[in-house]
């Protein structure tokens, strides 16, 4: 199974292929979406992506994650992505 493709996109505007919700920021995995709410875990621009944000996509078996940084590149990089990867994984992050 794959993860829904990313329908559009443009400044504060995320829609996903097969879901009625527009997002702001969202979190894709197979099988599913859901917003990404930074305050769950702290993230800001900076420090940037925390690992928290990761976990719950990597545990729904994700076997490639990619990390935008924003319209703008704001978002600055994961802290300690290499406690992500796993066996079955990798982490692709865009960073400068």
């Amino acid at each position: 199974m794959s993860s829904p493709e990313i329908a559009s996109l443009s400044w504060g505007q995320m829609k996903v292929k097969g879901c009625s919700t527009t997002y702001k920021d969202c979190k894709v995995w197979p099988g599913g979406s859901r917003t990404w709410d930074w305050r769950e875990t702290g993230t800001n621009h900076s420090p940037g992506v925390q690992p928290a944000d990761l976990e719950e996509v990597v545990k729904k078996g994700v076997q490639t994650l990619v990390i935008g940084r924003g319209m703008s590149e704001a978002l600055q990089g994961v802290i300690s992505v290499g406690e992500l990867a796993t066996e079955n994984s990798e982490v692709l992050s865009f960073t400068s």
